[in-house]
């Protein structure tokens, strides 16, 4: 019995596989924040974004489509009817209709300069490969997608191996988690050295200059980061290390609850549900101040605060940014 996935699922990794992200944004889009930094194209050490702070914007939008279209309705399928057709003229439907939406794009694709330029304080040389970088393809793997994935991850790797890295730092706990326990299955010969841009700044740490803050912060732990990659002491020992207080919340480090990012795309009415019932338990602790270190975190995080609510969500890459500037 042939299994059909849902329509929105179809879409997303048709996108990868074709366009090399989710949403077919261009090269020239998800590279755009490195814009006169004249990152070299070849080195060893790799700097990664997989477009997938840029993408999050896009993602959002599209989802709202789907809380208020049923995928089973006459309007949804004229809507896949029109796409189709739109598809077969060159034309991406969605990524139109989601840049419209978009919102926050400003923001997110700030995470990304940001980095680069806090590990660049930090002594740290490092190459990028603009607009021929291509998503990690983790999507598909999450999805069941597994046979797409291993042809996909072929793609990836060649663009890699053009930058003469030895090591690849990834901003996302996702990309980092494919990279390293994923792709090694998938592709012969792939034994690159995985690390995060937490492990980066962890192995630096004395070098960070002591943060102006009052108060405390609490940490969401990425269930990617915490769980499958086992960092979550290293947030903790880096905010130390710059002379900020952290506040625990019960359900933390390997024991941290979802954030409800991972059901965004399906069931994006619970998953907002589920970042609410999360942003609670953090505040929980104390602090209103919430930092976590994962693009799906931080999203699925601000779409479940509360209009009214007075917590502030951030990357931790976003806070350390705002300290060594201040």
């Amino acid at each position: 019995m042939e299994t059909k996935m849902p329509a929105v699922l179809d879409i997303i990794s048709d996108n990868i596989i074709k366009h090399g992200n989710p949403l077919a944004l261009k090269g020239s889009e998800t590279a755009a924040w490195a814009k006169g930094l004249d990152l070299p194209v070849r080195g060893e050490l790799l700097f990664y974004t997989g477009g997938e702070y840029q993408l999050l914007p896009f993602i959002d939008s599209l989802v709202k489509t789907i809380t208020h279209i049923d995928q089973g309705s006459k309007v949804f399928s004229m809507m896949m009817g029109v796409r189709n057709m739109l598809n077969k003229a060159g034309i991406n439907a969605e990524k139109i209709y989601a840049s419209v939406l978009a919102k926050d794009k400003e923001r997110y694709n700030s995470v990304c300069f940001k980095a680069a330029k806090v590990l660049q304080g930090l002594g740290y040389e490092f190459c990028y490969a603009g607009n021929k970088e291509l998503y990690s393809g983790a999507l598909l793997y999450e999805l069941g997608y597994s046979k797409d994935m291993k042809e996909y991850a072929q793609k990836v790797v060649e663009v890699v191996k053009k930058s003469g890295a030895k090591t690849i730092v990834c901003l996302s706990p996702h990309a980092a988690e494919v990279f390293k326990f994923v792709y090694p299955k998938m592709v012969e010969g792939f034994n690159l050295e995985v690390l995060t841009f937490v492990d980066l700044v962890w192995q630096r740490r004395a070098k960070l200059a002591r943060i102006k803050f009052s108060g405390a912060v609490v940490i969401h732990d990425s269930c990617r980061l915490a769980r499958e990659l086992g960092i979550h002491q290293e947030l903790r020992d880096i905010l130390e290390s710059v002379g900020v207080e952290v506040k625990e919340t019960p359900r933390s480090r390997e024991w941290t609850t979802c954030c409800g990012g991972p059901i965004k795309i399906l069931f994006p009415e619970l998953s907002h549900v589920i970042g609410a019932r999360r942003v609670n338990e953090l505040k929980e602790s104390g602090s209103e101040h919430i930092l976590t270190s994962c693009p799906y975190c931080l999203s699925a995080l601000e779409g479940g605060r509360a209009k009214e609510d007075s917590a502030i969500i951030e990357d931790l890459i976003e806070f350390l940014y705002r300290g060594a500037e201040a």
